[in-house]
C-alpha cells in the first residue's frame, strides 16, 4: 500500500522508528520527544492533544510511565506499529485528513470504526449482546477490504474488531497483514489465540487483543463456561511471552459488581501486565436479555468512583467505563459522531448495542451512510441531555432512543 501521508508521513515514521528504539531502552523522555515533535508539525485538534501528552511525559505522569513500561515489554514490531499506526497515522495524519474530508463533504466523520466480520463463536456466554443474530452470518474478505479502503480514504486508520469471536473468522490474520498501516483492537474471548497466532501478532505488531474477563475464575466461568478462565490465563501468558500488548474487556453486571469493586481484582490485572481495561455495563439486548443482570443505579454510581480512581491513578495505560465516562467524550459516541458498527450481515448500526440499521455496505459507500438522514439525525441530537454522566440513549434517555 502507498505510504500514508506522503512525504510528511515518511518523515513522521522515520522519527517514530528512532523514538521507538529509544523507548525500549530508556524512560519517559522518548515519549516526550515524540509528542513534542509531532505537535510541531500537526494542526488542531491533534496539536493540543499532543502538546498535553508531551507535558504529561515531562512530568512523568503515572499513565505515561505505564505506556513506557508497555513499550519496554513489547516486541519491536508492536512498538513500531503503536507509534506509526496508532499515534502517527490515526492522529497526526488521520485527524487532519478527517477534518479536510469533513469540510469537503460537509459531514461529521467518526474517529474509528467497529466491525463484526462474523457472529460465529466457540462459546455461549450468558447474556451475549450479539447472540440474537445466530452464527451463520459473516462478511467476505472482499467486503471487509472495500470498507477498510474507504475508511482510509476518509482518514480513519483505527478499527475495533468484535463479533462473534474474531479469531473464528478465517480471514482475520490476513486482514491484519494486508492493512499493516492501520491499528486494530480485537475484542476476543481469548480461547482461540494459539502459540502460532500469538507469534504472528507479535511479528505483525498492529493489533492488540482485549480479552474478556468477568472477574476471577468463579465470575468468568459462570458467564463464559467452565474452564474458560484457565484458558484466558494461558493466553495472557502466551501474549506476554511474545511481547504482544493486551487488555481486559470487562462486562459489569449485577452479579460481578462486588468483584469489580475490590482492589484485589485490579491488583490482579496489574500483576498480569494488562495494558488497558474496558468496562462495559451489561445491556439487556441480544440473546435472552435479562434485567436481572443489569447493574442497579447504586452499583453504577459506586463503579464510577472506582473506575475513575483507577483511571486517574495511571496504573494502566488506559481505562474506560463507557457508561460512566460520557463526560470525557461529550456524550454518546454512536452513529458516526465518534464511531459506528458494521454487523456481520453488512448493515451499519449506530452502536453495537443499538441493533437496527437503515443502510448496508453491500449497497452504499461509508461516506453515503455517514451522510444519510438516519445518521445525521443521530449526530444532531448528541449529547442527548445536559447530564453527560448519563450519555446513553438506550438506558439513560429512552425517549430519545424511541424517537430514533
Amino acid at each position: 500500500m502507498p505510504p500514508v501521508g506522503g512525504i510528511k508521513g515518511v518523515i513522521y515514521r522515520q522519527a517514530g522508528k528512532l523514538v521507538g528504539s529509544i523507548l525500549r531502552n530508556t524512560s519517559e523522555e522518548g515519549l516526550q520527544k515524540l509528542f513534542a515533535t509531532l505537535s510541531a508539525f500537526t494542526k488542531e485538534p491533534s496539536k493540543s492533544g499532543l502538546k498535553k501528552l508531551s507535558i504529561l511525559a515531562k512530568e512523568k505522569h503515572p499513565m505515561i510511565t505505564s505506556w513506557v513500561n508497555v513499550f519496554k515489554r513489547s516486541s519491536p514490531k508492536c512498538v513500531e506499529k503503536i507509534i506509526n499506526n496508532l499515534i502517527i497515522n490515526e492522529f497526526a495524519i488521520g485527524e487532519p485528513l478527517r477534518q479536510q474530508k469533513m469540510h469537503e463533504h460537509k459531514v461529521v466523520l467518526p474517529k474509528l470504526g467497529v466491525i463484526s466480520p462474523t457472529y460465529a463463536c466457540n462459546l455461549n456466554c450468558v447474556g451475549c449482546y450479539a447472540g440474537m443474530y445466530g452464527r451463520k452470518y459473516e462478511l467476505s474478505m472482499e467486503e471487509v477490504r472495500k470498507v477498510f479502503k474507504e475508511a482510509n480514504e476518509l482518514g480513519i486508520y483505527f478499527w475495533v474488531i468484535t463479533g462473534g469471536e474474531p479469531f473464528y473468522w478465517s480471514h482475520l490474520m490476513d486482514v491484519l497483514e494486508e492493512f499493516n498501516d492501520n491499528y486494530f483492537l480485537i475484542f476476543t474471548n481469548g480461547t482461540l489465540i494459539t502459540e502460532e497466532i500469538a507469534e504472528r501478532l507479535s511479528k505483525l505488531g498492529n493489533a492488540t487483543p482485549a480479552v474478556s474477563v468477568e472477574g476471577f475464575e468463579l465470575d468468568t466461568d459462570w458467564r463464559r463456561g467452565r474452564g474458560v478462565f484457565k484458558k484466558i490465563m494461558e493466553t495472557w501468558e502466551r501474549l506476554r511471552r511474545h511481547g504482544v500488548p493486551f487488555g481486559a474487556s470487562i462486562t459489569a453486571t449485577r452479579m460481578n459488581h462486588d468483584t469489580l469493586m475490590k482492589d484485589e481484582f485490579w491488583n490482579f490485572l496489574e500483576e498480569q501486565q494488562i495494558t488497558y481495561a474496558w468496562v462495559f455495563q451489561y445491556m439487556p439486548v441480544g440473546i435472552n436479555p435479562s434485567m436481572d443482570l443489569v447493574p442497579t443505579p447504586e452499583q453504577r454510581y459506586e463503579r464510577f468512583f472506582k473506575t475513575e480512581k483507577i483511571r486517574l491513578g495511571g496504573r494502566f495505560a488506559f481505562v474506560a467505563d463507557f457508561w460512566n465516562h460520557g463526560f470525557l467524550t461529550h456524550g454518546c459516541l454512536a452513529a458516526g459522531s465518534k464511531y459506528f458498527h458494521i454487523n456481520a450481515k453488512g448493515y451499519v448500526e449506530p452502536c453495537v448495542f443499538q441493533q437496527f440499521a437503515v443502510d448496508s455496505i453491500r449497497e452504499k459507500s461509508l461516506l453515503e451512510i455517514f451522510k444519510s438522514p438516519f445518521f445525521e439525525s443521530y449526530k444532531r441530537m448528541v449529547p442527548y441531555s445536559n447530564n453527560l454522566f448519563r450519555p446513553c440513549p438506550i438506558i439513560d434517555n429512552p425517549k430519545v432512543f424511541r424517537a430514533m
